[in-house]
């Protein structure tokens, strides 16, 4: 199976991404920096490689996604950047923290990757993935969400007559 050959600029931006977190973890690790050893000792357990610029397109990318994970780099940004399509502003931090918690006290794991909060987004606000929601759609699909999770909550307790 062949790989396709990564841009520089991808291959730049993943190397940048990963040398933000190896600082954080490791102080200067530049050639012949304090942390230069251990952060090579720690690239090699993690990948089998001492230098970051020798990993492949996917060890770069599963490096960032565990370097991530662990808090070391900040996620991706949530939804799109600017303004949508049809000129409306992207919703607010707060929205998106909303949909989240939302999704999760629905028992979505994925938060606002959920295969489930897409279908929902999709039915509710008619765009096909939360990164393209607006204000206003985040609105709608927040309201629709409490709704739902109030459903739940007084179905489990026994007090509604509610479908979920």
């Amino acid at each position: 199976m062949s790989n396709p050959k990564t841009s520089p600029q991808r291959r730049n931006s993943d190397l940048a991404m990963i040398h933000i977190g190896v600082k954080r973890l490791f102080g200067d690790v530049s050639k012949g920096g304090d942390g230069r050893e251990a952060y090579e000792d720690w690239l090699e357990r993690h990948t089998g490689k001492r230098s970051a610029g020798k990993l492949s397109t996917g060890q770069r990318i599963d490096l960032i996604k565990m370097m991530r994970k662990d808090g070391l780099i900040p996620d991706r940004s949530i939804g799109g950047k600017g303004p949508t399509a049809s000129g409306e502003e992207r919703p607010t931090s707060s929205q998106w923290a909303k949909i989240a918690a939302l999704g999760r006290a629905m028992g979505w794991a994925q938060g606002l990757e959920d295969e489930r909060l897409r279908s929902f987004v999709q039915r509710t606000a008619k765009v096909s993935s939360t990164k393209f929601l607006s204000r206003t759609q985040a609105s709608k699909v927040i309201m629709g969400l409490e709704v739902w999770v109030d459903e739940r909550q007084d179905t489990n307790e026994g007090g509604g007559n509610a479908v979920s």
